[in-house]
């Protein structure tokens, strides 16, 4: 009797086991944020935001330094600033803090920049912070300046510019202009000047002293130059050099700032209608950029020395 049962079948019992591949673990790359502390002075304060990034990018690299780049089509590398300056201001102490992979010691890190840097940046102090630390534009809270005004002394009185001053701290409501995207838009710059006062004059220097402390923060930052532009002084030579900035996740700072309020940018904001006072660039002492005869800026000319 011939049965209809398929035999079973021994094929590939006993056949080696195939073992399959795995890629290896990434290996986890060491990086290093480092928190530089520098002076913005004269010889590149017509350089605008983006000629300074270039501009600290062509240093580091000019240093050899193991700059980490970010991801995509166009690479970039780790350099955040905390709060860039306008066009035509000086800093006595501004930061910026840049990633390095493999890290490298501090005290070479301080000793090549000294050497790589460019006249118009002197660093002032460097250290580490952690990678994961929250960026410093995210917790900067406002700014301390100096408002120095040049004028003989037929051409602007100490008594004239204290009155200014308090006639300006005495109003309730200063209704300014600026840009958003392209669009204008008016808001209240009063409520942002936490204090402002005059500090006396150098009769040697011709040069008068103004304090200037403004909240800065997202959407509602108080700005110097419009300080300038409503005290009448427009047409006065002058400099304009932010000292310091504070920020939240700083208790010395915090402790400062605590007396003042946090002015949101809803609270500034104009009625609809409502028009403002826009600063005029490219006066005599303004923050507008000259142009050569080639029609580039003097950042331009600047970023492309460094």
């Amino acid at each position: 009797m011939v049965s209809n049962q398929a035999e079973p079948t021994t094929a590939g019992i006993d056949a080696p086991v195939q073992e399959v591949e795995t890629a290896p673990a990434p290996v986890e790359i060491p990086r290093q944020r480092v928190r530089i502390t520098y002076a913005k002075g004269d010889a590149i304060k017509f350089v605008s935001h983006h000629d300074e990034f270039r501009l600290w990018e062509r240093m580091l690299r000019r240093a050899d330094l193991p700059l980490l780049y970010k991801n995509g089509f166009n690479p970039q590398p780790h350099i955040q600033f905390a709060s860039p300056l306008s066009v035509g201001f000086t800093g006595a102490q501004e930061f910026v803090d840049i990633t390095f992979s493999p890290p490298v010691p501090l005290d070479e890190l301080g000793a090549v920049l000294a050497e790589k840097a460019p006249p118009g940046i002197t660093l002032v102090g460097i250290t580490e912070v952690p990678a994961n630390a929250e960026a410093l534009q995210n917790v900067l809270m406002g700014a301390d300046y100096t408002i120095l005004v040049y004028a003989e002394p037929d051409e602007l009185g100490s008594a004239d510019l204290a009155q200014r001053i308090a006639q300006i701290m005495d109003m309730p409501v200063i209704w300014r202009e600026r840009e958003r995207k392209g669009e204008p838009y008016t808001y209240n710059l009063r409520p942002l000047l936490f204090e402002l006062r005059y500090e006396g004059c150098d009769a040697g220097e011709e040069e008068h002293r103004i304090f200037l402390r403004v909240q800065q923060r997202a959407g509602a930052t108080g700005r110097p130059d419009e300080v300038v532009d409503e005290l009448g002084l427009d047409d006065f030579a002058r400099t304009l050099r932010r000292d310091r900035l504070y920020f939240a996740d700083d208790a010395d700072d915090a402790a400062i700032f605590a007396v003042y309020p946090v002015v949101s940018q809803a609270e500034i904001t104009a009625p609809k209608g409502v028009q403002g006072r826009a600063v005029q660039r490219g006066k005599k002492s303004g923050g507008g950029e000259q142009r050569d005869r080639g029609g580039r800026t003097i950042g331009e000319r600047a970023g492309d020395e460094y």
